[in-house]
């Protein structure tokens, strides 16, 4: 009864924390920015990160009718002019996962809409999966898992007991359990225990082509389209509150630069890993050289959004019709 009570009333914040935005675009020009990740078909996927090549399409269908779409830059700057349009969207990715490029980058040219690509630099190139998309393959992809697990994070040891069959509602727990642990470390530590993880499950942390971050040539290609701006997000995808701030500073200023020597970009936009931030890391994105950041939370832009925590609606794998009414839940008609 306890839960059902809590959920109860999460939907009734979302609810009202929408209605607030609905009436907020209804007397301001406003931006709605979305967040998508991945535009493909996981066997699994417990942090709802992809949308499927044909949910996409017909989401960017959907877009062509509900306002003006625009890069993330120029949406952010015309918000703050009289001549405004009532109504902006800006479409980014996350990641720099290399189906941006595959699967994401004809549906948008083929659609007439330029989106905003958030890279961590540091995966570029490399032939392993993200480290989460590794916890998934271990935890909800590897049949069989040692009934043990006894691993260092960070120099602390943590053990598990998995017991003989594991479920999927226990696999899943103790998936996010070890990303709590491992999303506090530095990026070193993470790729430590990452590995570790990966010879006690017994698996390869090797990606097949469409699940891993685009390589140089496939980013230049993505940048050259003519369709997308490249953004930052950071080397490693570190967690910007939780990492010292020596360290932040390093992967938020090298990030960008290997982006600006790959691309020739501007790289002017930035997107928190996570969503982690406070006024400590916006303020080190800010002198880092970036004009704007994007969080994870959910809301709209108006001209007084600080331009460092602007929201983002976290996009699903939802059809055309479902698509469209979230984004009405936060705009109105």
């Amino acid at each position: 009864m306890g839960l059902i009570v809590a959920e109860e009333l999460a939907r009734g914040v979302r609810k009202a924390t929408r209605g607030f935005w609905r009436r907020r675009a209804a007397s301001h020009p406003h931006g709605l920015v979305l967040m998508y990740h991945r535009i493909a078909e996981p066997s699994a996927d417990p942090w709802e990160l992809a949308v499927s090549p044909g949910n996409f399409a017909a989401q960017l269908d959907v877009l062509r009718h509900s306002g003006a779409v625009r890069l993330l830059s120029e949406m952010t700057e015309a918000l703050g002019r009289p001549s405004a349009p009532r109504r902006q969207i800006a479409v980014t990715f996350d990641d720099g996962y290399r189906d941006n490029l595959a699967s994401a980058l004809p549906v948008l040219e083929a659609a007439g809409i330029e989106a905003t690509v958030f890279v961590s630099s540091g995966f570029t190139g490399s032939e392993s999966r993200f480290w989460w998309d590794t916890l998934v393959q271990i935890f909800l992809e590897t049949p069989h898992l040692p009934r043990r697990m006894d691993i260092s994070f960070g120099g602390r040891r943590c053990t598990w007991s998995l017991g003989q069959s594991p479920g999927r509602f226990r696999r899943r727990r103790l998936l996010r359990s070890v990303w709590k642990e491992l999303v506090r470390l530095d990026p070193a530590e993470i790729d430590s225990a990452v590995q570790s993880l990966a010879d006690w499950a017994g698996v390869s942390r090797s990606a097949n082509p469409e699940d891993r971050a685009m390589n140089h040539d496939e980013l230049r290609h993505l940048a050259r389209s003519g369709q997308i701006e490249i953004g930052g997000h950071t080397l490693t995808h570190a967690a910007l509150t939780l990492v010292p701030p020596a360290v932040a500073t390093r992967e938020i200023a090298d990030g960008r630069a290997a982006l600006r020597d790959w691309t020739g970009q501007k790289v002017e936009s930035f997107a928190y890993p996570f969503g982690m931030h406070d006024t400590a890391a916006a303020g080190l994105v800010r002198d880092a050289g970036f004009k704007r950041s994007c969080t994870v939370t959910p809301g709209i832009a108006t001209s007084a959004t600080d331009p460092f925590r602007i929201p983002r609606l976290h996009v699903k794998n939802w059809p055309a019709d479902e698509f469209e009414q979230q984004i009405l839940s936060f705009v109105g008609r």
